[in-house]
């Protein structure tokens, strides 16, 4: 029988599970709250006569999850070891990531331990409290999707047999024709995107523009041969940097005065690439998490 279980993994890589299979024993179902949900705040104005009020716009606010469980073990040394191990893993200085599973299905979060973790001894257990708070109140799945608009597609396969004489040419890739491709989000809300530009010979001023909202975003610079261009469009993140021979450049005064940081909304997302030259040696990938409201 598959048990919900919480992962708790640090900065530094320490990880601590959370489940009724786990020494460190919760119930999800029952002993964890936050998970599931979120809290809205609506901002809205009136006016002297005006009957009830008048929608300005709305904000989701951080998440807390609390997670109350015990220590599951008599053994009084190893209890404290276990204790020692909670108090290290949960270091409010260091930023996290909490992953929910069930079975085969798993949610990622970034989060932070709000203060230390409470554990106290009780009777025959050590029973403790935790507060976790997620300023990004939104899941994502574990990795991020990937859409390519232009890039090059492998043609050569193995086994592979060339012929001793033979005057046939081989193909071992070609570029793909479209200029076009839908960012499908299956989330709950709208998100950010990093968008990659990777020239493959001289490239002037790439944009991506969205087809329906007609936002887009440019850099006004030329690429070189290999330079990589990457621009990150999520709230708390915007920027663009230049990866040149393997070293990072700030490009955000590159990015042209009308561009938009888009966002991915729900459903299609149409986008196109162009450049002022070069356009044929320039290749395009957009890399995005779905969000949702819970688990």
């Amino acid at each position: 029988m598959e048990n919900e279980k919480l992962t708790y993994i640090n900065s530094r890589g320490e990880r601590l599970e959370l489940g009724v299979d786990s020494v460190y024993h919760c119930n999800i179902s029952k002993d964890v709250e936050g998970i599931s949900g979120v809290t809205s705040v609506i901002y809205s104005t009136n006016s002297m006569g005006q009957h009830g009020d008048t929608y300005v716009g709305q904000r989701i606010e951080a998440r807390d999850i609390d997670v109350v469980g015990h220590i599951n073990t008599r053994d009084k040394a190893q209890a404290l070891e276990l204790r020692r191990r909670m108090l290290k893993i949960f270091n409010p200085e260091l930023s996290a990531t909490l992953v929910y599973e069930y079975g085969g299905f798993k949610r990622v979060i970034d989060c932070r331990a709000y203060g230390e973790p409470k554990i106290l001894k009780k009777e025959v257990l050590y029973e403790f409290d935790l507060q976790i708070e997620c300023l990004n109140p939104f899941w994502r799945e574990e990795e991020e999707t990937k859409e390519d608009i232009a890039s090059w597609v492998a043609a050569w396969h193995f086994p592979c047999v060339i012929e001793k004489d033979s005057t046939k040419s081989m193909i071992y890739g070609y570029r793909a024709e479209s200029v076009i491709v839908d960012c499908y989000n299956e989330g709950d809300v709208s998100t950010g995107m990093r968008i990659r530009f990777t020239a493959l010979g001289t490239v002037s001023n790439p944009i991506l523009l969205n087809v329906d909202t007609e936002e887009f975003i440019q850099i006004n610079a030329t690429m070189k041969t290999g330079d990589v261009i990457e621009i990150n469009t999520k709230y708390g993140s915007k920027g663009a940097k230049l990866i040149r021979d393997g070293v990072e450049t700030d490009y955000f005064r590159y990015i042209d005065v009308d561009s938009t940081f888009m966002q991915l909304a729900i459903g299609d997302n149409m986008f196109r690439y162009d450049a002022a030259s070069g356009v044929n040696s320039l290749e395009v990938s957009i890399f995005y998490s779905k969000e949702f409201l819970g688990v």
